[in-house]
Protein backbone atom coordinates (compact mmCIF):
# COMPACT_ATOMS: atom_id res chain seq x y z
CA UNK A 1 0.00 0.00 0.00
CA UNK A 2 1.48 3.58 -0.75
CA UNK A 3 2.17 5.94 2.01
CA UNK A 4 -0.37 8.18 0.10
CA UNK A 5 -3.32 5.51 1.05
CA UNK A 6 -2.06 4.61 4.09
CA UNK A 7 -2.38 8.72 5.37
CA UNK A 8 -5.91 8.94 3.55
CA UNK A 9 -7.03 5.68 5.76
CA UNK A 10 -5.57 7.03 9.04
CA UNK A 11 -7.66 10.36 8.19
CA UNK A 12 -10.58 8.93 7.46
CA UNK A 13 -10.54 7.06 10.71
CA UNK A 14 -9.64 10.78 12.57
CA UNK A 15 -12.93 12.02 10.75
CA UNK A 16 -15.19 9.05 11.42
CA UNK A 17 -15.90 8.68 7.52
CA UNK A 18 -18.44 6.70 6.45
CA UNK A 19 -19.17 5.77 2.85
CA UNK A 20 -22.58 7.46 2.68
CA UNK A 21 -20.87 11.12 4.03
CA UNK A 22 -18.39 10.48 1.11
CA UNK A 23 -21.04 9.84 -1.40
CA UNK A 24 -23.16 13.02 -0.37
CA UNK A 25 -19.72 14.81 -0.55
CA UNK A 26 -19.31 14.01 -3.97
CA UNK A 27 -22.81 14.94 -5.04
CA UNK A 28 -22.29 18.16 -3.21
CA UNK A 29 -18.93 18.70 -5.36
CA UNK A 30 -20.59 18.15 -8.43
CA UNK A 31 -23.30 20.09 -8.00
CA UNK A 32 -20.83 22.60 -7.27
CA UNK A 33 -18.55 22.24 -10.09
CA UNK A 34 -21.72 22.22 -12.44
CA UNK A 35 -22.78 25.93 -10.99
CA UNK A 36 -19.53 27.04 -11.25
CA UNK A 37 -19.08 25.90 -15.13
CA UNK A 38 -22.58 27.15 -16.12
CA UNK A 39 -21.58 30.66 -14.38
CA UNK A 40 -18.22 31.00 -16.62
CA UNK A 41 -20.16 30.05 -19.77
CA UNK A 42 -23.05 32.71 -19.03
CA UNK A 43 -19.80 34.86 -18.44
CA UNK A 44 -18.10 34.43 -21.53
CA UNK A 45 -21.29 34.56 -23.48
CA UNK A 46 -21.97 37.72 -22.30
CA UNK A 47 -18.71 38.79 -22.98
CA UNK A 48 -18.49 37.61 -27.03
CA UNK A 49 -22.28 39.75 -26.93
CA UNK A 50 -20.49 42.89 -26.05
CA UNK A 51 -17.28 44.71 -27.55
CA UNK A 52 -14.95 44.72 -24.24
CA UNK A 53 -14.97 48.45 -22.62
CA UNK A 54 -11.32 48.99 -22.32
CA UNK A 55 -10.87 48.21 -26.28
CA UNK A 56 -13.46 50.73 -27.07
CA UNK A 57 -12.09 53.14 -24.96
CA UNK A 58 -8.58 53.23 -25.68
CA UNK A 59 -6.05 56.30 -25.40
CA UNK A 60 -3.92 57.35 -28.70
CA UNK A 61 -0.43 56.21 -27.54
CA UNK A 62 2.13 59.42 -27.48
Amino acid sequence: MSRFSQLMQKGQRKVNYRQRQGRLLMTLSDDQHKAIARLIQQWLDDSADQPAASAAKKKPHR
